[in-house]
């Protein structure tokens, strides 16, 4: 099979997204989008969407300019190397200019310990605490994102007296793993005003299916 990449494709990439990632939503802000196609269409590059990678403004504030890898996904038959997907993509973000540093977080609370970034050979920056990711309503989770778009916080007091009647409470993350990748050399500067190191790469806590293989 042979395998198209392309840049642009949005509807492609969220419908993979919504489909098959774990988190069922595209993310926002989104300033490269990356697909990989099977054969298909008039000049055979055209045929479904078979994985994604996303590259967007943060949700959380940086003192420097950054882009993060917000998501990264394909079908479940689909064999080829994610690595060369995120690879492909990083460097029409570096030709188009889009950023100078990327940045990506492996969640730990998904068992993602970051392989395909290892992979990828991007720099390992360390595992951080614990923060709060969105709030429990009835027992249902809901990110912090969707909290403060649909009710203009995800304070779980202030939420909490909007639903009433409801139980609202705090959801924390288990700490992601953090990995980034300066594309030139301002980029490579700005990791250093950020204090971001090169740490040894971290292994997973358990046997996992091989990071080419599986969504991040």
């Amino acid at each position: 099979m042979s395998l198209h990449f392309a840049v642009g494709r949005i509807d492609d990439a969220n419908a993979l997204v919504k489909a098959h990632h774990y988190s069922a939503r595209p993310p926002g802000n989104v300033q490269v989008v990356g697909t990989w196609h099977e054969d298909g269409g008039l000049f055979g590059d055209r045929g479904d969407a078979v994985a994604a990678c996303y590259f967007s403004i943060p949700g959380t504030r940086w003192s420097e300019p950054v882009l993060e890898l917000s998501r990264l996904v394909r079908t479940p038959g689909m064999k080829a190397p994610l690595s060369k997907l995120v690879s492909l993509t990083a460097k029409h973000v570096a030709f188009d200019r889009a950023a100078d540093l990327l940045v990506s977080f492996a969640d730990w609370t998904q068992s993602h310990h970051g392989g395909i970034y290892q992979s990828c050979s991007w720099n390992y920056a360390g595992r951080r605490d614990r923060r709060q990711d969105g709030l429990l309503v009835d027992g249902v989770f809901i990110p912090g994102r969707s909290c403060n778009s649909r009710w203009g916080t995800s304070s779980p007091t202030k939420l909490q007296e909007i639903l009433v009647g409801h139980t609202v409470s705090p959801h924390y993350d288990e700490g992601k793993h953090l990995y980034w990748r300066a594309l030139n050399r301002n980029g490579q500067k700005r990791a250093e005003r950020l204090g971001l190191e090169s740490l040894p790469y971290c292994k997973p806590s358990k046997p996992v299916p091989e990071p080419e293989t599986r969504a991040a």
